[in-house]
């Protein structure tokens, strides 16, 4: 991969198929069995132990890893600032929800960083870990503009800035990027 607009653009969709087409229904849709309309990734499914994620090589994993924090997190941004505008939000993104492990936990829905904590979980000090921060800054100003664009296109009653804003103040990194 050569950096992350690209993958973001031409590979993330395909990957984030490919790794739930892995997970079993009663997880995939834990939290919308019915309809199956709604997608849940539960915290262990994105562990080494699980290996629903081995398809991809280190750096692929760790495209996949910030990509898929920035859609939780903008999912869990619209869900917690701009709850009016959430129905239709959803039904535009049909974004992912993060949550916790059965039994018990599958009823919370964990903060998109710990998808880091996830992906790096029970590996030996002799494994290479997944290292997120170089590509997490690379992605921010790719996230923000397609953030701004979306709300600009497709949700016009919230201000794109705005919402960066609230995006911003969850990085579970600081940094003076955009």
């Amino acid at each position: 991969m050569t950096d992350f607009k690209t993958y973001y653009n031409s590979k993330f969709r395909d990957d984030i198929n490919s790794f739930f087409s892995t997970i079993p229904d009663e997880s995939r849709f834990h939290e919308d069995n019915q309809n199956k309309l709604t997608f849940s990734i539960q915290y262990e499914r994105l562990t080494p132990s699980f290996d629903h994620l081995k398809f991809l090589d280190k750096e692929g994993q760790e495209y996949f890893g910030v990509a898929l924090f920035f859609t939780v997190l903008t999912d869990m941004v619209c869900f917690s600032h701009f709850k009016p505008y959430y129905s239709n939000f959803k039904s535009l993104t049909r974004y992912p929800k993060f949550i916790g492990n059965c039994p018990g936990g599958c009823n919370f829905h964990y903060h998109p960083s710990d998808i880091f904590f996830a992906m790096n979980k029970g590996r030996s000090a002799q494994e290479p870990h997944l290292i997120f921060f170089d590509k997490f800054i690379e992605a921010i100003e790719t996230m923000r503009n397609e953030t701004v664009d979306f709300f600009k296109d497709h949700l016009t009653e919230i201000d794109g800035e705005t919402f960066w804003n609230k995006c911003k103040n969850e990085f579970p990194y600081k940094t003076d990027k955009i």
